[in-house]
C-alpha cells in the first residue's frame, strides 16, 4: 500500500511481508539535508552497511528485540537509519547472499531480519536497514530511543525516520555516543529494561567522556541494562579477544556468538583491506537463555548458507560459528 504523508517529500512506499514493515521514501533515503537524487553528493560515515559483519550483528538485534523487547533502546555509534542498496563485492557476500540464502533455511527464513531486509531490498529504490531502523521498525513506540552520531548526516538521517514512522521518544543526540549514554544511566533513567546497543569503530579508543567502547559497554552491563556489543577482529588474538576483555571489565552474565570466515588467503581475514572481515561478533549482557539459544541457532544457519561459497577475487570460503557463555570475570 502506498501511504502520503504533507511533511514527505515524495511518497512513502510501505511493503509488507509477515510481521515486517519496511518504509522507503522516494526518490531515495536522505543524505544530509536533501533527498538523493536532488543534487547532493551521496556520503556515508558507514561505508560497510550489508557487509556480513552488519547481517550477522542485525540478525542477532532484531531476534533480541524480537523476544525481549526493551522499554528503551539506546546506540553509541547509531549510523543512518537506511542506505541506498548496491551490488558491490562487500553487499554481494554480505546481504545478497544472506537474501538469496535464507529461503532455503527454515531457521533464516523465519527470522524478523530476513522479513526487514527482504523488504527493503525488493523497494524501489532498494534500501539496507541500519540498526537504528530495524530497531523503530519491530519496537515502534512501546520504547523511547537514544540514538547517538557525531555524523551530522547521519543524525538528520535518523530525524527524518522517526519523523516518518510517528515515532513520540526519540532522541536524536549529535553527541559522542558513549558519554551521552553514560550520562544517560548516572541520571538513573537508564537502568534496567533497557538495550544498549555497542557498535564502535575503535573498541579502544577513549570518547569525549574518557571511557572507551569497551568500558562503556561494561558499565551498561554492570547497570542491569541489555548490551549487544559488536566487534570484528582477527582469530588468531583469542586470548586477547574484545570478548575476553570486555568479560574481565564486568561481573555480568555474557553470551558471545562469533563468526568466522575461513579462506586460504591471510589477507583475506583483515578487516580494514578485505571485502570481509575474518571474525565477526557480538556479545550480549542480561538476556535469557532462550534468546542465546535461539541466537546460536541462527549463527549455525548463517554458516551452513556460505557452504560453497567464494570470495569475489575468487578464492574458496567457508563459514564457522560458535556460541558460548563466557566465564565469570575474576575481579575483586
Amino acid at each position: 500500500m502506498i501511504l502520503r504523508s504533507d511533511k514527505l517529500k515524495g511518497k512513502l512506499i510501505v511493503r509488507l511481508l509477515p510481521h515486517a514493515r519496511c518504509a522507503a521514501k522516494r526518490p531515495g533515503p536522505t543524505v544530509g539535508s536533501a533527498p538523493y537524487g536532488q543534487g547532493r553528493k551521496l556520503t556515508m560515515a558507514n561505508s560497510h552497511f550489508g557487509n556480513l559483519g552488519d547481517v550477522w550483528k542485525h540478525l542477532v538485534l532484531a531476534e533480541v528485540l524480537e523476544r525481549e523487547p526493551p522499554r528503551w533502546y539506546a546506540e553509541t555509534h547509531a549510523g543512518s537509519a537506511a542506505y541506498l542498496l548496491n551490488r558491490d563485492p562487500q553487499r554481494e557476500f554480505g546481504i545478497w547472499r544472506f537474501l538469496a540464502a535464507a529461503p532455503r533455511s527454515a531457521e533464516l527464513a523465519r527470522s524478523r531480519y530476513y522479513a526487514i531486509a527482504g523488504s527493503c531490498a525488493s523497494a524501489s529504490p532498494a534500501t539496507y536497514s541500519g540498526s537504528p531502523l530495524i530497531a523503530m521498525t519491530i519496537l515502534g513506540n512501546s520504547s523511547s530511543y537514544l540514538l547517538c552520531d557525531l555524523d551530522p548526516g547521519s543524525a538528520a538521517d535518523l530525524r527524518s525516520w522517526s519523523g516518518q514512522l510517528g515515532l513520540r521518544h526519540c532522541e536524536v543526540a549529535d553527541a559522542d555516543g558513549m558519554a551521552a549514554v553514560a550520562a544517560y544511566l548516572a541520571r538513573g533513567e537508564g537502568r534496567g529494561d533497557g538495550l544498549v546497543h555497542v557498535d564502535p569503530f575503535e573498541p579502544d579508543a577513549a570518547g569525549l567522556g574518557g571511557a572507551s567502547a569497551l568500558e562503556c559497554a561494561a558499565e551498561v552491563a554492570d547497570s542491569g541494562s541489555a548490551l549487544l556489543f559488536w566487534y570484528a577482529g582477527d582469530p588468531a588474538a583469542a586470548p586477547d579477544s574484545d570478548p575476553a576483555r570486555l568479560s574481565a571489565l564486568t561481573d555480568a552474565p555474557l553470551w558471545c556468538g562469533e563468526v568466522t570466515v575461513v579462506t586460504r588467503d591471510a589477507s583475506a581475514r583483515d578487516v580494514r583491506r578485505s571485502v570481509t572481515p575474518g571474525v565477526v561478533g557480538v556479545v550480549l549482557a542480561h538476556v535469557q537463555p532462550a534468546t542465546a539459544d535461539a541466537c546460536a541457532a541462527l549463527g549455525q544457519a548463517l554458516a551452513e548458507a556460505y557452504a560453497g561459497v567464494t570470495l569475489p577475487a575468487g578464492q574458496p570460503v567457508s563459514l564457522t560459528f560458535t556460541g558460548r557463555w563466557l566465564p565469570a570475570s575474576s575481579r575483586t
